[in-house]
């Protein structure tokens, strides 16, 4: 895997440079110090499969570099770096919706100071290589079966998938669900904003997701998802609020988010899960405790096994089990856990997800 880094900052070029050179399989082809110069490279060589892209550079910024490179390349992967700021999760939100796969944050020494090398190590090794380990899996199944499957193409649907309707959704479904569940993490704000924008019935029931992101990140993806349809509202969760059917609840980042008896929120910082917080199986885990009727668990694409743990819980109730197929995902890593803890786990191309949802909504 061929990776090209671009920041402004010597000392992150040289701390990337260092992490990844002795990772097998992994060759740096260069680090360059602005947008422009990245756009020129990659239009020289169209080997790179992966470009580290910094927001905040002169002459031309992250942003603008990923617009100029989906123009001609819709399948390298791009991994920004965002600070953890306000600001830092507004332009990361936008990158994302502008092409950008995933992103990472850049830690800051006290008093907002660069980190040395050795702290921009521990940050990359402990953040970047598990993203660029799982991205180098989705290369390899692109090479091999010459599908796109990111950068904004999404791959190709499963035979077993194509054609599903409105009517073969609710043979699968006698019941209506009165509540439906959501996890997702690497490339779900990708999948977030297709399914959205895929619906087109007034939602009439709550939505409870999760989506592996730090705070201020969730509410701004929260608020961009809310601005792309008018059929759902969808808000970063608050503790202590009852959930109303129409509205898409996301988890705050850096919180667990449960369901009580009383269809109350509760959010709390418990342990980490799956090494994140919050964390899908939390949620699953409180809507078996304490949701009582007809549910929908659906997981989307993301990095690690969070929520599979809850899942044979989920069947005592006998709720639907969906997940994201490995073709259209980004990294089958949640979803392939959830198969290997249900091998009967309906699967679903990511653009015939919200036609699930809306054969949910119709039936209310």
């Amino acid at each position: 895997m061929r990776v090209l880094i671009v920041d402004d900052s010597i000392v992150y070029r040289m701390a990337i440079s260092q992490a990844l050179e002795n990772v097998p399989g992994i060759v740096v082809v260069g680090s360059v110090s602005n947008g422009q110069l990245a756009v020129e490279k990659i239009r020289q060589d169209p080997t790179i499969d992966v470009v580290t892209l910094d927001m905040e550079m002169p002459v031309m910024d992250g942003m603008q570099a990923i617009e100029e490179i989906r123009k001609f390349n819709k399948k390298i992967i791009v991994i920004v770096f965002s600070s953890i700021t306000m600001k830092g999760a507004e332009k990361t939100i936008e990158a994302l919706n502008k092409g950008a796969n995933d992103f990472v944050t850049k830690e800051e020494a006290t008093g907002g100071s660069s980190l040395s090398i050795d702290g921009s190590l521990q940050m990359i090794s402990k953040s970047l290589l598990p993203k660029i380990n799982a991205f180098s899996k989705v290369i390899g199944k692109s090479r091999a079966t010459g599908l796109t499957g990111t950068g904004g193409t999404i791959g190709s649907a499963s035979p077993s998938s194509m054609g599903a309707s409105s009517g073969s959704f609710m043979d699968q479904m006698p019941i209506a669900p009165k509540l439906i569940l959501l996890g997702c993490s690497t490339g779900g704000p990708e999948a977030l904003t297709n399914l959205v924008k895929g619906i087109n019935r007034k939602c009439t029931v709550p939505i409870l997701a999760v989506q592996h992101m730090p705070p201020l990140f969730t509410k701004k993806l929260a608020d961009m998802l809310d601005a792309l349809t008018p059929h759902i509202h969808v808000k970063e969760a608050e503790a202590g609020e009852t959930v109303q059917p129409g509205v898409m609840y996301i988890a705050p980042g850096d919180y667990h988010m449960k369901i009580t008896r009383e269809g109350k929120l509760v959010m709390d910082q418990g342990e980490k899960v799956s090494f994140v917080r919050p964390s899908a199986t939390v949620l699953f885990d409180s809507a078996y405790r304490n949701y009582e009727q007809q549910m929908l668990c659906l997981t989307l694409t993301g990095m690690g096994d969070d929520g599979a743990a809850a899942i044979k819980n989920l069947l005592e109730k006998k709720t639907y089990i969906y997940a994201q197929d490995e073709q259209t995902s980004v990294v089958w890593g949640m979803p392939g856990a959830v198969v290997r803890a249900y091998p009967d786990t309906r699967l679903l191309p990511l653009e015939s997800i919200s036609g699930l949802l809306n054969s949910v909504f119709e039936r209310i």
